[in-house]
């Protein structure tokens, strides 16, 4: 998956809420002694339905061997898996035909005249560090330039090289023969940074690089919280970063969730066994994926780590 897919999310709710969500997770010290992380995953029953849901973290450390027992059950059993987005040729095509139009900035226009003078010095020094052109990155639109000068800053040594969940089980789908799905197409997701006003966009540009020095606490307690299976405080650490701005939060997660429901549906209708893996901001708290589908009467269980017990969330039993 390319890396502006990846973070698109990162940087519209960085746009919008002048806050910083990194989804692109780099490795955290104690994460790497962790030796059997168990990232929550969900399982829906319907009449002859079964669908898992697994919240995805778009970028991990490559040493992290994050699949539990729970996840490889899923994409054993599942014979539909179903994405954000394609990550195909032709997406990477998209992809950059929409940078070239919505990308970069007017003739003439530089970001060097939108920043302060050492905004610009630490912008400057971070892409170039990663092998980025200077005559290009200062004609960046400012969401384009976050999105790049967060990733360089964080992921300087693999920066053409970042895969997350989302990869591996593409990959494992594809060898399998297993039927691949999309609920996104890439401009659509990529159109939603086109939405946040020019000057809306330069300010959080300012803010981001000024608070960087903090991006990798962030990211530490994201990949902590997820590789441990803590539904609860990762929840409560995404919804921190839209306090205050329900807009935000209203446009990148409730409604696509919302979007995306219908689709989810028909699959646990067609009866046969599925595994959707979105974005783990999609999946749990009071406005995702989880409660959503309990909102509309289904049965829905947390599967148990390490062969324990699964926890009902609604539907019989609960």
């Amino acid at each position: 998956m390319s890396a502006l897919s990846r973070v698109f999310a990162l940087t519209a709710c960085f746009l919008l809420c002048a806050a910083f969500e990194q989804s692109a997770i780099a490795a955290a010290p104690d994460m790497q002694a962790r030796a059997f992380p168990h990232p929550a995953i969900w399982r829906v029953h319907h009449g002859q339905g079964t669908l898992y849901l697994f919240g995805s973290l778009h970028i991990l450390p490559n040493t992290l061997s994050w699949k539990s027992p729970e996840v490889d059950a899923a994409m054993h059993a599942a014979e539909v898996f179903m994405f954000e987005v394609p990550v195909d040729a032709r997406t990477l095509a998209a992809e950059k035909d929409f940078i070239v139009r919505n990308g970069i900035l007017p003739r003439g226009a530089t970001l060097r005249a939108a920043l302060s003078q050492d905004q610009y010095r630490t912008y400057s020094t971070i892409l170039k560090g990663a092998g980025l052109n200077a005559q290009l990155f200062d004609r960046y639109r400012p969401w384009l330039a976050s999105v790049m000068v967060g990733l360089a800053y964080l992921h300087r040594q693999d920066f053409t090289n970042l895969k997350g969940a989302d990869d591996v089980l593409i990959a494992y789908a594809q060898s399998q023969g297993k039927q691949l799905r999309y609920f996104e197409n890439i401009e659509q997701q990529l159109g939603l940074l086109t939405r946040i006003d020019d000057a809306v966009q330069i300010k959080a540009l300012r803010d981001l690089i000024d608070t960087l020095p903090q991006a990798r606490e962030h990211e530490a307690e994201l990949l902590d919280s997820w590789a441990k299976g803590d539904a609860n405080r990762l929840a409560t650490l995404i919804d921190g970063y839209f306090a205050g701005h329900p807009d935000a939060k209203k446009l990148l997660i409730e409604d696509r969730n919302r979007a995306w429901l219908p689709r989810i549906e028909a699959l646990l209708e067609s009866g046969s066994t599925s595994l959707v893996t979105v974005g783990a901001a999609h999946v749990g708290g009071d406005t995702g994926l989880v409660q959503d589908l309990c909102a509309e009467g289904y049965d829905v269980e947390r599967l148990g780590e390490e062969g324990g017990p699964s926890v009902k969330v609604c539907g019989p039993g609960a």
